[in-house]
């Protein structure tokens, strides 16, 4: 059995470990497998990297034991999430429970085993760490100590006397530490930053609409002015056309004036012409 002091020493390093986790980062969420090694067995504990207040997730566990003498009475797990003010109990489970082997058979029922179990992350767990601390108790054989009925015998007045030499067990109990997943709540400063994240983004979004009915607007001047243009060309073309019907009227007007001069002057020759002859 351990004393006291130890267990206290676990709850220290657990605090001290979990308290040193915050600052890793993970790139995304993945699986992570952390081996923890109790005095009679070999833990594989697999979790979520990362995780969020509320959530509820799966951690399993895998057991060998180092010996073949060994006898897992029971196996418990205890949760935490850790902060600035110590640790703080989420959930207790025995995982493993069998009954006392009083005849100290060796080896492990099943032999290695496969167990999980699963957590729900309170809703106002900080940033931090979560943590386990999973507790063994075993039973070991060692030599014999003490007699049965049978199978060893040996003659006594005549009669066969039948002895037995079972194993003795002796109880003991481990505890080791693991870590668990990181709690990604959020912080003020990230409250802060999403709060400025979102201002921007209606401010992006605003500029984006603002300049979608510029385009727009543009587009339609750019109409106006080809429309314009096409009707500056059209009143062009009729400018050159009205131009020259004039000046070509013009060059028939002074056709006709001076047709009508040279007409009149023939009648004033030809008139005169006749007054002479008539004298």
């Amino acid at each position: 059995m351990k004393s006291m002091s130890g267990s206290i020493f676990l709850v220290a390093a657990a605090v001290l470990l979990s308290l040193s986790l915050p600052g890793l980062v993970f790139a995304q969420t993945a699986q992570i497998s952390y081996s923890v090694n109790l005095t009679s067995f070999s833990l594989q504990v697999t979790y979520p990297s990362e995780v969020m207040p509320g959530d509820m997730f799966n951690v399993s566990v895998q057991g060998t034991p180092k010996s073949n003498s060994v006898y897992l009475q029971n196996l418990t797990v205890s949760t935490y999430y850790a902060d600035s003010g110590g640790l703080h109990e989420i959930t207790s489970l025995t995982l493993i429970s069998n009954p006392v082997n009083y005849y100290a058979y060796s080896g492990v029922p099943a032999g290695s085993f496969s167990k999980s179990f699963t957590l729900t992350v309170p809703t106002n767990a900080p940033r931090t760490s979560l943590v386990a601390i999973f507790s063994e108790t075993v039973q070991y054989s060692y030599s014999p100590t003490y007699y049965g009925p049978y199978p060893f015998s040996y003659w006594s007045y005549g009669n066969p006397i039948f002895y037995s030499f079972y194993p003795a067990s002796s109880t003991a109990t481990d505890q080791a530490i693991s870590p668990l997943s990181y709690v990604k709540a959020t912080t003020p400063e990230y409250v802060t930053l999403q709060s400025e994240y979102h201002m921007l983004q209606q401010q992006l979004n605003q500029t984006q609409t603002q300049n979608q009915q510029l385009q727009a607007s543009i587009t339609q001047q750019k109409a106006t002015i080809s429309q314009l243009n096409g009707q500056l060309t059209s009143a062009n073309t009729t400018a050159q056309t009205y131009e020259t019907a004039t000046t070509l009227l013009g060059l028939i007007v002074v056709v006709l004036i001076a047709f009508s001069i040279y007409e009149i002057r023939s009648k004033q020759k030809i008139k005169s012409g006749s007054e002479v002859k008539g004298k």
